[in-house]
């Protein structure tokens, strides 16, 4: 999927939003979510289970807030509208078709929270509504745990939202049991910042493109003033074209070339028409030079094969500990 095709769907999630509205069958958000029920993930969990590693994926924003049917405003996704499903689903299939190549593939519908909450640029608010988006991933993690895992390795995956929720669960659902079977986190496109790091021991930070249970993470622009609000404070960047946390240069397989700006812990991007990435609707929130949005289209070739760079390093690590 090019990087046109991303911007078309982002513009069809707008729309989508628009033509939603007031035609919302039911408000699921007081009750919890049944994750034995098969329509709670991605794909009904329907392709067979046949690869020795698992991936847990958690989309990222991709709805806006609407009118339920009782006519109140509502800010957390209902997960069995069909038109809601249908601006999450590319999201989904973008990062299964990047990332799951050598994984069987899990990823939970969940009561995410709107773009209208994160343009907000309000923490409070943001944190409020996220705990409900939480506790379902937590629950799906959970069952997927329980029931799907069955013993194999497995890698956390998320953007953006889904990223701030992988963070959590590495936070507060990764045991010393379940640690052993982690080959990596990745949590693309949030902010980690040095309290969390020091207080949680799971959050082990990559350091290279084969270290194993760590956390991968970075935000991406084409200038220092284009950095996201939200994430200022943020302190973790690997580079993902030369997988250094450094500041050299590392040339992409489309061309472009970028760096870590360690003022900024963000890796600043040249060679790309900024232009082509910026969404005015959402500039308070992602300002022109942002490339959070396009971040899987843009380095997709590099992901796709670090996730067997780690894979391959994990089963190593296994076989030198026994």
């Amino acid at each position: 999927m090019g990087k046109a095709t991303l911007k078309y769907i982002f513009s069809i999630y707008l729309f989508l939003s628009f033509i939603t509205c007031g035609k919302i069958s039911s408000d699921s958000t007081n009750n919890r979510v049944d994750y034995s029920d098969s329509r709670c993930w991605f794909g009904a969990n329907q392709d067979s289970i046949n690869k020795k590693v698992d991936i847990f994926y958690v989309v990222p924003t991709c709805i806006w807030d609407y009118t339920d049917s009782l006519g109140q405003t509502q800010h957390n996704m209902d997960i069995f509208n069909t038109q809601q499903r249908q601006m999450v689903d590319p999201s989904i299939q973008l990062a299964k078709n990047i990332l799951a190549d050598s994984c069987n593939f899990f990823s939970p519908y969940y009561r995410q929270i709107s773009m209208d909450s994160w343009l907000s640029l309000d923490t409070a608010l943001i944190e409020k509504r996220f705990k409900l988006a939480y506790k379902d991933v937590a629950d799906a993690f959970r069952y997927y745990w329980n029931n799907y895992n069955q013993g194999r390795p497995f890698i956390l995956a998320g953007h953006s939202q889904g990223a701030k929720a992988v963070i959590e669960l590495l936070k507060h659902e990764i045991t010393p049991e379940i640690y052993q079977h982690l080959v990596a986190s990745y949590a693309i496109g949030y902010t980690i910042t040095q309290e969390e790091i020091d207080s949680y021991p799971y959050l082990q930070i990559a350091k290279d493109s084969t270290d194993v249970g760590v956390l991968i993470g970075f935000n991406s622009v084409t200038k220092p003033e284009a950095v996201s609000p939200l994430f200022k404070n943020n302190t973790v960047c690997i580079n993902p074209l030369n997988w250094k946390i450094d500041t050299s240069t590392g040339v992409s397989y489309q061309g472009f070339t970028a760096s870590i700006n360690p003022s900024i812990h963000a890796i600043v991007v040249t060679g790309i028409d900024e232009d082509k990435y910026y969404i005015p609707s959402v500039k308070v929130l992602l300002p022109k030079g942002n490339l959070h949005v396009e971040e899987f289209n843009l380095y997709n070739q590099n992901l796709r094969k670090n996730v067997l760079q780690r894979i391959r390093a994990f089963h190593e690590h296994f076989l030198q500990l026994n």
